[in-house]
């Protein structure tokens, strides 16, 4: 009987270990990827995080880590500060609408160790909402009278659903198996 019990335990351990490995790929297909940024770019900024990487914007010669964007009013760093957003980590930084609140512009980076670097800033402007796209088939006429039919396209789909339902039927089977044991 104790046999009976360890190889129960070793298929459940299997079983738990072949459900993670299917359902960590896709959360990280979901995970976005990282964004270089480089002093100039304009960013647009929608409800869904974006990931940034915000060493492209240190100072050269220190390589100090940047801790805060800052906006000035009227774009000029010699005027007033209007808004200070921390950076935690500027090799991973992530914002969305809600970090901005509707104060879109240029920010300026500043690093603790380096203060204010006047050269290296970056414009965050809203992101338009998304259109619906036209699409238009071209239609070719024939010498004989066959009705043209118009391509659709088949929507995209992602693989792993599939198979995470093809392995949550395989679990179940097998969890019913060993129960049978």
């Amino acid at each position: 009987m104790a046999y009976e019990k360890s190889t129960s335990r070793h298929l459940l351990v299997i079983l738990v270990v072949l459900s993670l490995a299917l359902v960590v790929p896709a959360a990280a297909q979901e995970k976005t990827g990282t964004r270089l940024v480089q002093p100039g770019d304009t960013i647009e900024v929608e409800a869904e995080p974006i990931v940034l990487d915000l060493i492209g914007l240190r100072k050269a010669d220190s390589f100090n880590p940047i801790t805060e964007l800052r906006k000035y009013q009227d774009d000029n760093p010699a005027k007033s500060i209007k808004r200070v957003i921390g950076v935690p980590k500027d090799s991973y930084f992530t914002i969305n609408v809600y970090t901005f609140k509707g104060h879109y512009g240029r920010y300026f980076a500043y690093s603790k160790e380096d203060g204010l670097i006047h050269e290296n800033s970056i414009v965050f402007v809203h992101a338009p909402p998304p259109t619906a796209t036209e699409t238009t088939a071209e239609v070719t006429e024939t010498p004989t009278e066959t009705p043209t039919a118009t391509a659709t396209q088949e929507p995209t789909r992602a693989p792993l659903p599939g198979l995470i339902a093809i392995a949550a039927i395989a679990l179940a089977g097998l969890l019913g198996a060993a129960q049978k044991r």
